[in-house]
């Protein structure tokens, strides 16, 4: 696949937009940047991300049930198409997907995606591109981006945790962010914080995303997340806490970057909860000062899946 230096307009039923304007355009080729690509349950989202984590061109589609690889290649291949005049080709890709991934295998499962089991996305890309592809789940790509152009600058171990559909998570101890065996490693989605509770979309009983995802909340409860009950909200908190506490023991880390729908859509409330929980179960005294951060400013899905391939 060819990367065209002139900009095509296409006609898409999608929300292509260019955030680079002329001078962007004229010193294209003084512009270090990465083709980035986000894979969630709803929709597939590509882009071009500069050194800087600017948006310069994104696109987006609705995830579709059949032919997702068509749809993600068809979309690809509209940024490249609408990439300004005088702009070099990226230098790698950046791809970030939510579930768990096999970063050795470059595969992916994305959950509530059943098109797509074991795919090798990463081949897929290269072969597309022609370009080194950096992949890792969504939680991984979060917890890069936090330290590249977030708040977690100069925090030298932190867990971050993202909740909206899924649950996403990742972890950087000492300087150094945590990967494991396939890439999954801090990945909190499926800690048991209810030994026989309700049943996950894994299979298991008690995971916490059976507990905090929208998606497990909203059938749970038969109702949108923004009509959430105080027991609800309550519970919610309750189980957060009991991963958080867990990890937090477990990797001796006391800072925490919380964010996602869930957290905002929930609120006050739900963190309250969550402190009040957190208090009686993080009693070790490595443990003391734990902070709960949610950042002042989202890192947008694409920008965390270009820093795997900028930072």
């Amino acid at each position: 696949m060819s990367f065209p230096a002139g900009r095509t307009d296409t006609d898409t039923d999608t929300d292509t937009d260019t955030g680079a304007d002329n001078d962007t355009a004229s010193a294209g080729r003084s512009i270090d940047h990465v083709l980035a690509v986000a894979i969630e349950p709803s929709r597939l989202a590509a882009g071009l991300v500069d050194a800087k984590g600017e948006l310069l061109l994104r696109d987006r589609v609705t995830t579709p049930t059949r032919d997702v690889w068509r749809t993600l290649e068809q979309l690809i291949r509209r940024i490249i198409a609408a990439a300004p005049s005088g702009l070099p080709r990226p230098r790698a890709v950046g791809v970030s997907c939510v579930g768990a991934v096999d970063t050795r295998a470059g595969t992916v499962s994305p959950p509530l995606v059943p098109a797509w089991i074991n795919f090798p996305l990463r081949e897929h890309l290269e072969r597309l591109t022609g370009l080194e592809v950096e992949l890792d789940s969504a939680g991984g790509a979060a917890t890069e981006a936090e330290r590249w152009i977030g708040e977690a600058r100069g925090v030298s171990s932190y867990l971050s945790i993202r909740i909206d559909t899924t649950v996403e998570s990742g972890c950087v101890i000492d300087g150094v962010r945590l990967s494991g065996a396939r890439g999954n490693a801090a990945s909190i989605a499926h800690i048991n914080v209810e030994p026989g509770g309700n049943r996950c979309r894994c299979g298991a009983l008690g995971c916490l995303e059976a507990y905090v995802s929208s998606t497990a909340l909203e059938a749970e409860f038969n109702r949108p997340l923004g009509r959430a009950t105080q027991p609800m909200v309550e519970r919610t908190g309750i189980m957060l806490a009991r991963a958080v506490a867990s990890m937090c023991a477990t990797l001796d880390v006391t800072t925490v970057f919380l964010s996602g729908n869930v957290i905002d859509v929930l609120g006050d409330r739900m963190l309250e909860a969550l402190h009040r929980e957190l208090a009686v179960r993080s009693r070790l005294k490595s443990l003391q000062g734990l902070k709960i951060i949610e950042p002042h400013e989202r890192i947008w899905p694409l920008v965390a899946a270009a820093s795997l391939a900028l930072n």
